[in-house]
């Protein structure tokens, strides 16, 4: 495989990090974007975020969002 393409030596100094479990099919589409770009997985999965398309509101337009409207309420009962 040619040599992936890097970013500049000290640009990820000040960058948040990202740090969370993924399914494995998740994980794949990562893992498949960096090895076809020939770039690091981070890069792919910044170039991944950063090209979903978004609503005002800043969630992306193609999540249905009734699948995370849940009732949170806590089963007390009244006093």
């Amino acid at each position: 495989m040619a040599e992936r393409a890097r970013r500049r030596r000290g640009s990820a100094v000040g960058n948040p990090v990202i740090f969370a479990p993924v399914v494995e099919p998740a994980k794949q589409i990562v893992i498949d974007t960096a090895d076809a770009l020939g770039i690091s997985q981070a890069a792919a999965l910044e170039a991944i975020l950063l090209a979903l398309p978004l609503d005002r509101d800043g969630v992306p337009a193609f999540v249905d969002r009734t699948r995370f409207q849940k009732n949170e309420e806590l089963p007390i009962p009244a006093a």
